[in-house]
């Protein structure tokens, strides 16, 4: 399995630095910040915290040269070249993204994924003044907000040129956010492979007669009881019948619409008809008992 590598890019507010330390903590890889890059070689007085001091005493971002020397420095520790990494902060302009993509394919490191966390300015403001103590103006928090999005446009020009780009919706929950970031990892989900969304749970109920959708959560332990089961269906099935998994955090409403009591649920379908759902765990007999109901 290839190391995880992943830059995490939004707006102030979008909550960045939080969802890229509990994504590092995940998937038990470096949480790499270029704020906190910057103050701990301040505060160790290296000769890169020397020259970064002025910078940071005035408020300023470190030239693009500089946040260089930053990166590689840390990225040269065995820690993050074979363990992989989740990037925050860095970079904050096309010249860094250019300088960091040349210097890691040349050291024979493939490209990172990049994630862009997109949230509407209205939602933001609304998280900087509750997160705010002095209350800034509207106008100034919107102005900062659009001078930051002029600056992160050429990087997300650049990253879907490169094919690099995710863009999670940031308006959902933390939770949701958190989810759709762990995906990203998931190379692969097993025989039984994951829906995205809601539009494409429909689209395989117009199209496929007998599908079969376990509702899960990745946080959810007793779905993790429940996986090989599914998979196993996927491998028996996989010629007559679509089996395919749907994650429960940024498809809630699924709950509701099917009437779903708890998950893992693993609902059955025949020509877009649910006819049964078994919840909570159970063995895979009874799972294969009702994929024979089902073809019958």
């Amino acid at each position: 399995m290839k190391p995880k590598q992943l830059i995490l890019l939004g707006l102030p507010g979008v909550g960045v630095k939080t969802q890229a330390a509990a994504l590092a903590e995940r998937w038990q890889v470096p949480h790499v910040s270029m704020g906190e890059l910057v103050h701990g070689a301040i505060a160790a007085e290296t000769a890169i915290g020397v020259e970064a001091r002025p910078y940071a005493d005035a408020g300023e971002l470190v030239p693009d040269a500089l946040a260089m020397k930053l990166i590689r420095k840390r990225f040269e520790q065995p820690d993050t070249m074979l363990k992989g990494w989740v990037l925050e902060g860095f970079p904050r302009s096309l010249t860094q993204a250019q300088a960091f993509d040349d210097w890691w394919a040349a050291v024979g490191q493939p490209p990172a994924t990049v994630a862009y966390l997109k949230a509407t300015p209205e939602f933001l403001i609304i998280r900087l003044l509750n997160e705010s103590s002095e209350k800034p103006p509207i106008s100034a928090l919107r102005e900062r907000l659009e001078s930051f999005q002029q600056s992160l446009e050429p990087l997300i020009d650049y990253y879907q040129q490169r094919l690099q780009l995710a863009t999670i919706n940031a308006n959902l929950s933390s939770a949701e956010v958190a989810s759709a970031l762990t995906q990203l990892g998931e190379e692969d989900t097993g025989a039984a492979k994951l829906i995205r969304d809601e539009a494409e749970l429909d689209a395989l109920l117009a199209s496929e007669p007998l599908l079969v959708v376990d509702c899960m959560a990745s946080w959810c332990g007793s779905c993790k009881q429940v996986t090989p089961a599914i998979d196993k269906l996927a491998e028996a099935y996989g010629d007559s019948v679509m089996i395919r998994k749907i994650d429960f955090d940024t498809n809630r409403q699924i709950t509701k619409r099917f009437e779903l009591k708890g998950i893992p649920a693993v609902m059955f379908f025949k020509n877009g008809e649910r006819l049964e759902t078994l919840t909570g765990v159970k063995s895979y007999q009874e799972y294969n008992a009702a994929v024979t109901r089902l073809l019958t």
